[in-house]
């Protein structure tokens, strides 16, 4: 009996350092709304090792490994650190939350008359001259054995009407990682500086979408009204914006896609048949999260001063080149969960020994060229300090 009691008390000692046994399911949850989290990230390292989990689109996330301290972190909640599990990890939102969108089919007439105004003077009103701003740049990646995070700040290069591109000046480049990956990762700074709403804001997508005013909505100025659109032919597209009526300009928006939608907007669908023939490469789950609020400049236009981006890419490739294999793990590729922020705020002029970096367009599925493609690799190489995780 004295041998059996010693032997669960050891136990007992060793299962309270640790603070979590493996194999225990929890769910993450909105503390406000107590709507599942898809796509949080929780994660540890123990004794040298990282280890993480991604919750599911019901919120379930399965921790099949030991650890201390569990943080649990998602884009659009304030992060949370936890030394046991419980059924539920409740997390508080960052940002306002707009009740789900429910628009009908009674939609006020002027709604798109506003959105073809928009749309109509956005060239003069967002992206009317060249012009350089300051940024701060975040991204966070997570896999099942390694974390990464990059911040990056300095000088950028608005684009024109008559040059659609931006290019950067680096100030200061620092890597965090688990492990000693030392890649600088610039690709979801060019997509939310691509795909902005704004700029990808037309009439087709006015005429493909359902909208709607939020009656609760309370504005800084009365002309400020929150409107709401969904879809009419995808169910995982859907969002909200902020616009001023009286300026007609959108001051805020917010867009959730799913796999559906962004295959359908963001790969060439013969590219994707091919792939699918060749290798017999799937998407099977891609969802995106996109935030951006927009200031205005003393002379009227606006820029985008706040982006949040989140990605969740998951796909099955059968076969890969020795080739394609390199090229992904030269450019940090392997990362399913994804997620950044970009900061953009005024700055002075460059100087005549800032380097310009230009910063084309990141992709999904495409024919790339050898140009392009070495591009890629050297914006992964950018000089940057590093040092490892250990938290």
């Amino acid at each position: 009996m004295r041998r059996m009691m010693l032997l669960w008390m050891a136990l007992t000692a060793v299962l309270t350092a640790w603070g979590q046994t493996a194999g225990t399911t929890t769910v993450v949850a909105d503390a406000v709304t107590r709507a599942p989290i898809a796509h949080a990230s929780l994660y540890a390292k123990e004794q040298g090792r990282f280890r993480s989990a991604i919750s599911g689109t019901d919120g379930v996330a399965r921790v099949a490994f030991e650890f201390r301290r569990l943080t649990v972190s998602h884009l659009n909640y304030e992060p949370t650190t936890v030394r046991r599990l419980s059924d539920t990890i409740w997390m508080q939102p960052k940002y306002r939350s707009t009740a789900e969108v429910v628009v009908t089919n009674k939609e006020p007439e002027w709604i798109r008359r506003k959105l073809r105004q928009v749309v109509r003077t956005k060239r003069q009103r967002y992206f009317s001259r060249q012009d350089t701003l300051g940024f701060s740049y975040r991204t966070q990646s997570i896999s099942t054995n390694n974390l990464y995070r990059y911040h990056l700040t300095g000088l950028m290069a608005m684009r024109s009407e008559e040059q659609k591109r931006y290019a950067m000046a680096a100030d200061t480049s620092h890597i965090t990682s688990a492990d000693t990956t030392r890649l600088t990762d610039t690709q979801n700074l060019r997509r939310m500086l691509y795909e902005d709403f704004v700029e990808e804001l037309d009439n087709g997508f006015i005429s493909s979408h359902k909208w709607g005013e939020n009656p609760d909505f309370q504005g800084q100025t009365k002309s400020q009204v929150e409107l709401l659109f969904r879809s009419k032919n995808r169910t995982d597209d859907r969002g909200r914006i902020v616009i001023d009526t009286a300026r007609c300009v959108i001051l805020e928006a917010t867009r959730q896609t799913g796999t559906r939608t962004n295959r359908h907007e963001r790969m060439s669908e013969v590219l994707y048949s091919m792939a699918q023939l060749m290798s017999g490469y799937k998407v099977t789950q891609w969802t995106r999260d996109y935030r951006v609020s927009y200031a205005t400049r003393p002379d009227g236009t606006l820029y985008p001063t706040r982006v949040a981006y989140k990605m969740y890419f998951a796909n099955i490739d059968g076969e890969q080149t020795k080739a394609q294999e390199a090229y992904n793990e030269q450019i940090g590729g392997g990362f399913p969960n994804m997620e950044a922020t970009l900061t953009l705020m005024p700055a002075t002029q460059l100087t005549p020994a800032d380097v310009w970096e230009e910063l084309p367009p990141s992709w999904y599925l495409r024919l790339s060229s050898d140009a392009e493609s070495r591009r890629d690799v050297e914006l992964s190489g950018l000089p940057a300090t590093f040092e490892i995780y250990d938290e």
